[in-house]
């Protein structure tokens, strides 16, 4: 439980703490500790009308005022300090009233639940209101004017129809008092978050009236639904399960794993009838390589396998010429312009046997494997093919197929085309896995022959022979963290007599505490600034600034060659302590590749959060 008094008056959104909470559907709840909206995204009820996708805001805020005796208050006004958790609760105090706001979405359900607990020691008649602010819009959007609605009150329910999508039905309602009718306009202030980012957003929401409760007891409990639902149960019977839920996740002594066990939890959502990954928070959809990346950390060492099977067999089922799809576009498109995604899906699945020792699995996914290995040798689309070399080759024209995937106008920043150093990483830790399985499995191997071709060719045209190696076969000798998985993964091409040179060139280059710069600061396409117009961030997005989840390769081959959980957990360190920062029990997808690297994209993400658990997870766990 983190708790964070009501003393912050910086109008710089990246100084201001924030809280999401999610609901396992790709729905959240997300706003600042002050109360203050710097983003759209800031919503106190987002759903997902097609599970994970189509996220709907619903509700902006609710505002709360109190007529005590005869004077006026605005709960806002009287914030004392929030309490984040496994739920959230903003405490206010008015003279010596005390009032506990408890926030909390319900697990694979679009509802979002409050209960106020009132303490009222000197019985004073207060009057309760509480008005609902709909937003009624995309998370990613405002409305260029106020929204309209079908509105259809009776008691202490009210129902709502936005007319931007007749399909959807808002259920909201309180377990006392009653609500009364009286729509009225909303305009807030300017986002500043998108002020910094390139423009300002302003914003059209509407009230639809207010719930009201009269309050003489000393002790005194206002519950507040809002649901896209046909049903719900009592909010605080659903607050208790939530965190009973959240505590059964965890299963160490050491708090600070739990931490990072619950926030794993929020990037797992159903899609269908299984389950996927969602890239991060608030805007990503679910994406191949990402979850894929993530799946080590947010299942395996969480002890959630079923989970981890159900996120495979997603994307074992949606295969395509070869191809693991890149990103899911809605509920049934997705795109399949990604060349790593296919072997990260490999090596998803060589760790889930590791885990769970589940070749029965590996069996009945095994000629799936084997159909991806052959594509890549035979060539597929976006220009992936084995080259004369034994080498992976990907891309072409405007392609932007390895995980620097950013292009401008329809030109790529960072095209990498030919043979990138972590695409044959991964393709030689692909044939290793296959030849393991082949050989368990007792089906015929050609794999360990393809792999040793494929490492004899590595070593003799990656080698720059200045102590790390190309970023692209042959001729790019670009300082990028990408070699790192040379090393880092499970089959490795380089040994540590051959990683320790580069290790101490990266560390020195482009680890930053935080994460690792995509560029060094002398290279002359670096960008230390990921701030501005999306053409300046996307800029920057692959040519300097530091990633979180790179610190997963990083550490591990770190690990490998000096074995000292010391300076290992050292090197850890400085991003694992950001989860006190921005978003509360969260770390963020990048930071400034300059000092002081403010964190930076999402708020959190999974495999960010996810490698931080495999590390802590490794060193916790190695007793050698």
């Amino acid at each position: 439980m983190i708790k964070i008094s009501n003393q912050i008056s910086s109008d710089d959104p990246f100084q201001i703490p924030e809280w999401l909470l999610t609901n396992g559907l790709g729905g959240y709840s997300y706003l600042t500790t002050n109360c203050s909206h710097n983003k759209t995204y800031h919503t106190l009820f987002t759903g997902a009308l097609k599970p994970p996708v189509e996220r709907y805001s619903v509700l902006y805020d609710m505002r709360g005022h109190l007529q005590i005796d005869h004077d006026r208050y605005s709960l806002t006004d009287a914030l004392d300090y929030v309490l984040i958790g496994d739920v959230i609760t903003y405490v206010y105090k008015i003279n010596d009233i005390i009032i506990y706001q408890t926030i909390s979405l319900v697990h694979d359900k679009n509802t979002l639940v409050i209960n106020y607990h009132i303490v009222n020691p000197s019985e004073h008649h207060i009057d309760f209101y509480l008005e609902p602010i709909l937003a009624l819009r995309a998370p990613d959007a405002a409305n260029e004017k106020v929204p309209e609605y079908g509105l259809f009150p009776y008691q202490s329910n009210v129902s709502i129809v936005p007319l931007n999508h007749k399909d959807v039905l808002v259920h909201m309602k309180t377990n006392k008092g009653i609500f009364t009718k009286d729509v009225k306009d909303y305009v807030p202030d300017a986002y500043r978050f998108h002020e910094l980012m390139g423009g300002g957003i302003h914003d059209h929401l509407s009230i639809p009236g207010y719930f009201e409760a009269i309050i003489t007891n000393k002790s005194y409990d206002l519950s507040f639904t809002c649901t896209l639902e046909d049903e719900t149960n009592d909010p605080i019977q659903e607050i208790g399960q939530e965190i009973i839920r959240k505590h059964h996740l965890t299963f160490s002594q050491d708090e600070r794993f739990n931490r990072l066990v619950k926030a794993a939890d929020s990037f797992i959502v159903k899609r269908g009838k299984h389950k996927s990954t969602i890239a991060g928070y608030p805007w990503f959809n679910d994406w191949g390589r990402d979850s894929l990346i993530s799946l080590e950390g947010l299942t395996l060492v969480t002890k959630r396998f079923d989970d981890a099977k159900d996120i495979l067999t997603t994307f074992l089922q949606t295969i395509h010429n070869g191809l693991c799809v890149n990103a899911f576009i809605d509920q049934d498109h997705a795109l399949y312009n990604t060349a790593d995604a296919s072997l990260w899906l490999v090596h998803s699945m060589y760790m889930y046997y590791l885990y769970t020792h589940d070749l029965a699995f590996i069996k009945e996914h095994f000629n799936t494997l084997r159909d991806i290995i052959f594509t890549y040798i035979k060539g597929c689309d976006h220009d992936i093919y084995l080259d004369d070399n034994f080498l992976l080759h990907v891309g072409s024209g405007e392609d932007q197929v390895t995980w620097m995937d950013v292009r401008i106008d329809g030109k790529a920043v960072t095209p990498r085309h030919g043979d990138p150093v972590e695409m044959n990483a991964l393709w030689y830790n692909a044939l290793c896995i296959m030849d393991q399985f082949a050989k368990k499995l007792h089906e015929e191997s050609f794999f360990d022959m393809l792999a040793n071709k494929c490492k004899e060719s590595f070593l003799k045209y990656f080698d720059t022979h200045k102590g790390y190696f190309l970023d692209v076969a042959y001729d790019d000798e670009t300082l990028r963290p990408n070699q790192l998985y040379a090393l880092s993964l499970p089959f490795a091409l380089l040994d540590e007599k051959q990683g320790k040179e580069m290790l101490e060139i990266i560390t020195k280059k482009l680890y930053v505490g935080k994460g690792l710069r995509t560029l060094p600061q002398d290279d002359p396409h670096y960008h230390g600034t990921y701030l501005g117009e999306m053409k300046v961030r996307d800029e920057a997005y692959h040519q300097g600034t530091a990633w979180a989840y790179l610190i997963g390769p990083f550490l591990r081959a770190d690990y490998k060659i000096y074995h000292n959980k010391v300076r290992t957990l050292a090197l850890l360190e400085p991003l694992l302590s950001t989860m006190d920062e921005q978003c509360i029990n969260g770390i963020n997808e990048i930071f400034d590749g300059d000092s002081p690297h403010t964190g930076k994209g999402c708020v959190t993400q999974a495999w960010s959060i996810a490698e931080v658990l495999c590390i802590y997870h490794m060193i916790q766990n190695d007793h050698q």
